[in-house]
């Protein structure tokens, strides 16, 4: 949820006052953002993976299992980082309505940026509590609410273009594009040979 106002003043300017607090939260905000981001693509990419029957093999690889079971909550402490180190920076000017209610920022030419990342925000917090009760919920409820990680991803990837100072990096917004890419091929993979039901590790041998 990095705001456009950041980008509006320099970076030498703002690194010429010296290592004020603002800078300080500016990067705490930007390196959780991309690695949060990174967690996200990795949780998405082996979980997509790991259930696609093309791909059968990597359901029994317990490292990869692994992999997929840790990414999918790294995302949380990385993202908390991301939204208070923004919160308590007086430069970005992010309030926090606007983790609330998206498209009614003031940030000039920072609306529609801030607000995607509002909608990205809620829609992390809603899956991650529905993944924290999927016991409770039947199979298939929970593999309809799980899918809406896949549209989270793409509005991430878009808010992260529009608002983010790292994303105007061609490397690596070519490396989000792609990853977005890459699960489109992987969900169609799935449509076409169907899923891989994973065995929970008590059942195996």
């Amino acid at each position: 949820m990095a705001s456009k106002t950041r980008r509006a003043l320099p970076r030498d300017d703002l690194q010429g006052r010296g290592l004020n607090a603002d800078l300080v939260l500016w990067y705490a905000a930007r390196i959780a953002a991309l690695t949060a981001f990174v967690a996200v693509s990795i949780a998405l990419l082996t979980g997509t993976a790991i259930r696609t029957a093309f791909l059968g093999g990597l359901a029994r690889n317990r490292a990869l299992l692994a992999v997929h079971s840790f990414m999918s909550w790294l995302w949380v402490p990385l993202i908390a980082v991301h939204v208070t180190a923004l919160l308590l920076d007086q430069t970005a000017k992010v309030a926090f309505i606007d983790l609330l209610v998206p498209f009614q920022s003031q940030i000039p030419g920072g609306r529609v940026a801030v607000g995607l990342g509002t909608i990205t925000f809620l829609l992390l917090i809603f899956t991650g509590i529905t993944s924290a009760l999927r016991k409770r919920m039947s199979q298939r409820l929970w593999l309809w609410l799980h899918r809406l990680t896949y549209p989270t991803f793409a509005l991430m990837v878009v808010h992260a273009q529009l608002a983010g100072t790292d994303f105007s990096r061609s490397a690596i917004s070519i490396t989000g594009w792609a990853v977005l890419g890459l699960l489109g091929a992987l969900a169609g993979l799935r449509v076409i040979g169907a899923r891989v039901e994973i065995v929970p590790a008590t059942a195996r041998k």
